[in-house]
C-alpha cells in the first residue's frame, strides 16, 4: 500500500508541473476520476472513450453542433446527450458542406464578493484552444502509423472563423494549421466557426475537434497551483453524400409504394 500511495502522489507532482495547455486533470475533488489530455496521452491527446468534464472550477467549455440536422442548433440536439459527440460517427459532414459549431468558452468569475471590492482577474494566466486531428478507431489510442496514414484515413475537413471563407482556422491536412489558441490576456476565441467538409473520411477513420480552457500562462512558481483544464468534444466524418435528408436539400419519401404485386 505504501508503494501505490508514494506512486500516486509523484504521478500527481508530475501532473502539477505539466506547462503547456493541456489538462492535468479532468475530474477534480471528490470525483478524481479521469485524466487530463496531458498526462496519459503526451502532446495534449485527446479520446473520446474517457470521461470528461464540460465544467470545473476554472469555467465551462462547450461545443454544439446540429447533430439532429435539422438546420437549427437548439435544445433539441442538447437532449441526444453526448452520444452523438462521442461515438461514430458523430456529426456527420458532406464533401463540399460546411456546418456550424456553437463555442461557448466562460471563465469562472473569481472577483471577491465580500469586504471593499477588489480587482482580481484570472484573464493573463488563461487560454482557449481549438484543436483539430484525425484518430484511428482502430487504436486503443487512435494514433495512426504517420501522418501520411492519417490523412488517407480520415480525409479532410477545414475550419474557418465565418461561412464566407475569408480566415481559416484549422486545416486537417496541414500539420501546422491544427491547433488555434486565444490567450485572454490579448484575446477571445469566437462564438462560432464553420467546419467545411472536403475529402470523405475511410471506414475506421474519423476527426476530433476538442474546445479547451486551461490556465496555461502562469509563469514561474505559480505553475505549482495549476488548476485542472476543461475540455469538451465534437467527433465528425465526412461522408459522400452527407446525411439526408435535410429540409432544404432532400425531401423524398423514406418508403413509397412501388405498386408492385407487394404492394397490394
Amino acid at each position: 500500500m505504501k508503494t501505490l500511495a508514494a506512486l500516486f502522489f509523484v504521478m500527481a507532482g508530475l501532473a502539477s508541473f505539466t506547462s503547456t495547455a493541456n489538462a492535468q486533470w479532468a475530474n477534480w475533488g471528490p470525483t478524481w476520476g479521469a485524466w487530463g489530455p496531458g498526462f496519459v496521452y503526451p502532446g495534449g491527446y485527446p479520446f473520446w472513450s474517457y470521461p470528461y468534464q464540460e465544467s470545473t472550477r476554472i469555467g465551462k467549455v462547450r461545443i454544439e453542433g446540429d447533430v439532429n440536422y435539422s438546420v437549427t442548433i437548439d435544445s433539441s440536439d442538447l437532449t441526444l446527450g453526448h452520444h452523438p459527440k462521442r461515438n461514430p460517427y458523430g456529426l456527420v459532414v458532406g464533401a463540399g458542406e460546411m456546418t456550424k459549431l456553437l463555442l461557448t468558452v466562460e471563465p469562472s468569475d473569481r472577483l471577491p464578493t465580500l469586504g471593499e471590492p477588489k480587482i482580481r482577474m484570472p484573464f493573463k494566466i488563461l487560454v482557449a484552444s481549438l484543436e483539430l486531428r484525425g484518430v484511428n478507431l482502430g487504436h486503443t489510442k487512435g494514433k495512426f502509423a504517420s501522418f501520411e496514414d492519417e490523412v488517407a484515413a480520415c480525409g479532410r475537413v477545414l475550419v474557418w472563423l465565418d461561412h464566407t471563407k475569408r480566415y481559416l482556422l484549422l486545416d486537417s491536412a496541414d500539420p501546422t494549421r491544427r491547433r488555434v489558441e486565444w490567450p485572454y490576456a490579448n484575446s477571445v476565441p469566437p462564438e462560432r466557426v464553420f467546419v467545411e467538409g472536403i475529402t470523405p473520411t475511410q471506414p475506421g477513420g474519423a476527426f476530433i475537434v476538442t474546445l479547451e480552457l486551461d490556465d496555461a500562462n502562469r509563469r514561474g512558481l505559480a505553475k505549482l497551483g495549476s488548476e485542472p483544464a476543461v475540455w469538451d468534444r465534437q467527433i465528425i466524418t465526412v461522408h459522400s453524400p452527407g446525411v439526408h435528408p435535410k429540409p432544404w436539400k432532400d425531401m423524398t419519401p423514406v418508403w413509397a409504394n412501388t405498386g408492385g404485386a407487394g404492394g397490394k
